[in-house]
């Protein structure tokens, strides 16, 4: 239990008395360090919980701050190796200092009480910001910048994870408010996000906002979804077939291994807390890969069948593209859907810029049968040609899988 007391700001006595409960404030053993011990990127601090613990880094291409291409590489005394636990999380301090927080009233003056120790003027000039503002702040008049934030919980000597959890919302430079909850962990919700993105998603390069374009509305409503279950946030533009929002989301999405405009040029790989995740953030992943650049091969009249899915790339990333390709073959096959190898469909020229579409597909029965019942699309005119391969099938391969999948999902 902390008890604040009323300390002389400077101005008017603010006389109030408040307890704090909060389990974070116990007694560490001598393992334990502050964050602010441990520079992270470009200024930033991370948590080291334990000397036994240690950050390492992975990063994607594009993506090299993110913690999200992070473990941590822990000692497992029954092997006596060395293992790589994949539990990630995404906390304020890794986003960029775009954003601003509000946080409690009641805490933000604790944390500036104990920051200047009674002279906020002091204070002020450490931070390289005027009086007045210090006083508003820490009056809850304003939200506060993120590098403004941090630097004073180094100050007070406060843990940055004690910070978060008294973090009301984050608001953006265009007013937008989000109240997300700290830390951001792998979802459901977040790997089809970020699979959309991979597909009809865009993420702009300067501001990183992101926008989602696709005519099929049932899409369209699933990632509006998805983004308000994770950031309580509404499109900040809305057409007919395309949603917008602001940098927040943009960030955290490329943070979570999505890849930014323009995409024709990335080096696309699938995030590691996918490929070693659960088969729930796989399956929401796959599924947003196929919905927006997959297509389902269905003829009346031919014994014609298959699923494809896509990928247009400039010339000089095939390579790149036949990679990213190759891995979302190996994630079908870990639900006994087996797909072909890459293919190079053609090249075609637009703007005086070659570019290259490549594609796999899978084509026998039992693998479009597990892709019916594992995975499934949400876009209703490509689930219904893959209704009518269904309903093709041998009754004897058919019967077969249904109750192989009755068994696994038992």
């Amino acid at each position: 239990m902390i008890t604040i007391r009323p300390l002389d700001t400077g101005h008017l006595r603010l006389n109030y008395l408040k307890e704090f409960h909060n389990t974070n404030y116990t007694l560490r053993s001598h393992t334990e360090l502050p964050n602010y011990d441990f520079p992270l990127f470009e200024g930033r601090h991370n948590s080291l919980k334990s000397f036994m613990q240690f950050r390492l880094t992975c990063p994607s291409p594009q993506n090299k701050n993110s913690t999200l291409n992070e473990g941590i590489l822990t000692f497992d005394k029954s092997s006596g190796e060395n293992k790589m636990k994949t539990d990630f999380a995404l906390h304020f301090w890794d986003l960029s200092d775009r954003l601003r927080y509000k946080v409690e009233d009641i805490f933000m003056r604790f944390l500036f009480d104990k920051a200047s120790g009674g002279d906020l003027k002091s204070l002020a000039e450490k931070l390289n910001v005027s009086y007045p503002f210090i006083c508003q702040l820490r009056r809850g008049l304003y939200s506060i910048p993120s590098k403004l934030l941090i630097e004073t919980a180094k100050i007070a000597n406060e843990d940055l994870s004690v910070i978060e959890e008294h973090i009301e919302y984050s608001r953006t430079r265009h007013g937008n408010v989000s109240k997300i909850n700290f830390p951001i962990v792998p979802s459901r919700a977040m790997a089809s996000l970020v699979g959309h993105v991979f597909g009809d998603g865009y993420i702009g390069k300067k501001k990183r906002q992101f926008e989602y374009c696709n005519d099929n509305p049932s899409l369209l409503n699933e990632v509006r979804n998805y983004v308000r279950e994770i950031f309580v946030l509404e499109p900040m533009t809305e057409r007919r077939n395309r949603i917008g929002y602001s940098t927040i989301v943009g960030e955290v999405l490329e943070l979570f291994g999505a890849h930014l405009a323009p995409k024709i040029y990335s080096n696309k790989t699938i995030p590691n807390w996918v490929k070693y995740g659960n088969s729930e953030l796989k399956i929401a992943f796959i599924k947003a890969l196929f919905d927006d650049d997959g297509s389902v091969m269905y003829s009346k009249n031919y014994n014609a069948k298959g699923i494809n899915f896509y990928q247009i790339r400039d010339k000089s990333k095939l390579q790149s593209s036949h990679e990213f390709l190759s891995e979302v073959r190996e994630l079908l096959k870990e639900f006994s859907i087996m797909a072909g190898k890459p293919h190079l469909r053609k090249f075609y020229r637009i703007n005086g810029e070659e570019h290259a579409i490549s594609y796999i597909n899978v084509t026998d029965y039992k693998s479009i049968l597990n892709f019916y019942y594992k995975i499934g699309l949400a876009d209703g005119e490509k689930f219904n040609r893959l209704k009518k391969i269904i309903a093709r099938v041998p009754e004897n391969i058919r019967q077969l899988e249904e109750v192989k999948n009755k068994i696994e999902q038992t």
